[in-house]
Parts: C-alpha cells; structure tokens; sequence
C-alpha cells in the first residue's frame, strides 16, 4: 500500500468525520426544536445511517494510522482489502438504508406540516374575513343608530318648540281669564287648567334640554363662581314652592366650598335646579338638603361634589338602573328630569351617582371638576 494512497485516504476520512459529527452536534443542540416539530424518529434514523457511515471512517483511519505499527505490508494490505470491500459495503449500505428512510419519512411529515399549515392559513384567514365583515357591520349598526337618535332627537327638538308656544297662549289666556268675574268653581277648574299647562310646560322645557343635550348642541362657558353662592341661589329659588308642600329645604356648604372657582355656573344650576325641582316635586314629606364641598386642588384641578338628599322620596329600582345603564331613556317618576341630570354631569366631565333605599330616602352625588382661581 502506497504512502500517496494512504495519505489521500486518511484525508477523506477526516473530512468525513468531521462533517458527520458537526451535522450531529447540530441535531443535538436543537433536539428541542426537534422534537416540538415532531420529526425526532425521521431525523434519528438519518443520524443513525450518518453515525454508521462516520463509525466505520474513524475505524478505518484508526486502522491507517495504527495498522503499520502491528501488521506487516501483506497482512496490512489483507486486512485493508477487507475493510475496503465487504465491509465497506455493508457499513454503507445499511447507512444508506438507514438515511433514505429517515428522508422518505421527513418529506412525508414535511408534506404533512404544509398542509397543515395551509389549514392554519385558510381558517386564519376564514376568520379574518369574518371579523372585517363583523367590524363592518358593527360600525355601520353604530352609524345607523347615531343617526336615527340625532333624528330622534331633532325631531322630538323641533316638536317641543312647536308645543311651547301653543301652552304659552294656553297660560297667558288663562292669566287674563283669572281676572274676570268668575264663580268659585270655575276659578277652580281655571286653577287646574293653569296647574296641568304648567306642568305641560315643564315636561316640553324638560324634553327640550334633553334632545338639546344628546344632539351634542351644548356650549362649554367657563367663569368664577362660588360653589356655596350656587347652593343658596338654588335654596332661595325653591324655598317657596317647598313651603306650600310643607317640605323642609336647606342647604348647607364647607368653608373650602366657599372658594372661587371656574367652571360652567349656569350647566351646573341647571343641574341643581333639576334636582332640586324633582327631590320637591315627588316628595310629599320630610326634608331636602343640599350639601356642596370642594376637594384640594390636584395640578390645578379639583373635584366640587353636590349631594342632594330627600329623605321621604323613593325612586323604583327599574328607574334607578336605567339611568345607571342607558344615560336616560326615561319616562315618568323623575326618570327625564334624572336624564337630563345624567346628561349635564356627562357634558361637563363629570359624574352623577344615584342610591335610593326605604332606610335612606333617595341621594344625589354629583361630582364636577374646576378649576382654582388663581
């Protein structure tokens, strides 16, 4: 045996070994990988063929490079005849077998991940559609419903002006006819007549306020004002007509309420106004209180909070959970006046809290925020 030959030999086998044992280093440090695929028996036979293939290099290099040292030429060149045919062949062979099943085996889980892939893809993409089409049709059920309420609102808007004037001349000709002679039960029917449009009055006013406000036609006026003025502004203002009913109203403000603050004044009276108005109206006993603090100051802004109580006035659980839900989609038992209510806190960024128990009576906590005068 030649030293070119066994030179050029013992090349080859390095190579072949260290390209066989990189390929397996690699498949040993990403077995995790390996096996979340789920090709860990395909890729065990390819490395079992590579392992066999890789085996009987490192022996035949072993044998180039110890043989000389035990065999003489003839036995040296016996023995590699061997090595180089029929075990040469059947270390190759069953290594072939070995990595072509581990192939065959890969293409075919191969062709089974793409196709579930392509699965994946579809149903993401079946989806897909169908939550554009979902979003699509949400977004034009929220256009067609923005629309319709401002309709609504405009429409019931132009209404209550149309019926204001009408019940202005019912009023005035009633005014006018209360000065004439008239016996004592047609001033009382005349009593009723003026009693029930004024109360008609009150409720178109009220639908009025309510349309103006969904329909967003509210304008923001900031200037100073004291909450604790508000307050008895609105206690004087409804004194009288707690008086006749025999109802007690007062009022009551913190020192830090006596502050000057900047904020909407006349949103917010109207807001106490309301109140005032429905805590009078549906109670027929016991007391109505308005109570005003201002909270510290925080980067400018603080919280006024307005808690109106009337101790003998009960509100039906369904009224008080449309107003915590809906914003206002109310009628009768104060449900427009609380609308309004909620409505005027919502403009103005704030909030309104309602609670109504037979222990407590009903109480009104709105919070507004403001800021300081400087």
């Amino acid at each position: 045996m030649s030293e070119n030959f066994m030179l050029s030999t013992a090349v080859q086998d390095v190579f072949v070994i260290l390209m066989l044992a990189l390929t397996l280093v690699v498949m040993a440090r990403n077995l995790r990988a390996i096996s979340y695929v789920g090709v860990s028996r395909q890729l065990g036979l390819i490395a079992a063929g590579m392992a066999i293939w890789g085996g009987f290099h490192l022996v035949h290099l072993l044998f180039l490079l110890m043989g000389p040292l035990w065999l003489g030429d003839a036995q040296l060149l016996q023995v590699s005849g061997v090595m180089q045919t029929w075990v040469r062949w059947a270390c190759e062979s069953l290594a072939t077998i070995l990595f072509l099943l581990g192939v065959v085996q890969l293409t075919w889980r191969f062709g089974r991940l793409m196709q579930a892939l392509e699965e994946s893809r579809s149903a993401y993409e079946n989806e897909h559609n169908a939550r554009t089409s979902l979003e699509s049709e949400l977004k034009t059920a929220a256009t067609t419903q923005r629309t319709s309420s401002l309709q609504e609102s405009e429409f019931l808007l132009g209404l209550s002006h149309e019926l204001r004037t009408p019940l202005n001349g019912i009023i005035g000709l009633g005014s006018l006819l209360g000065n004439t002679k008239l016996d004592p039960a047609q001033r009382k029917l005349l009593g009723t007549l003026e009693e029930s449009a004024q109360t008609m009055l009150a409720r178109v006013a009220a639908v009025i306020d309510l349309s103006r406000l969904r329909t967003e036609k509210v304008e923001i006026r900031q200037q100073v004002f004291s909450p604790a003025e508000l307050v008895k502004s609105v206690e004087a203002l409804f004194l009288p007509t707690a008086s006749k009913k025999g109802i007690t109203l007062s009022s009551q403000a913190t020192e830090a309420a006596s502050a000057q603050v900047i904020g909407d004044f006349r949103l917010t009276k109207q807001l106490l106004s309301t109140l005032a108005s429905i805590a009078i109206k549906y109670s027929s006993a016991g007391t109505v209180g308005i109570i005003v603090d201002l909270e510290p100051a925080v980067n400018d802004v603080a919280w006024v909070e307005f808690t109106c109580r009337a101790t003998e006035l009960r509100f039906p659980a369904d009224t008080i959970n449309q107003v915590r839900a809906e914003m206002g989609s109310l009628r009768g038992d104060g449900g427009i006046g609380l609308a309004i209510c909620l409505q005027l806190a919502s403009v103005m960024d704030g909030t309104l809290d309602l609670d109504s128990t037979a222990e407590a009576g009903t109480v009104v906590t709105v919070r507004l925020p403001v800021r300081c005068e400087v």
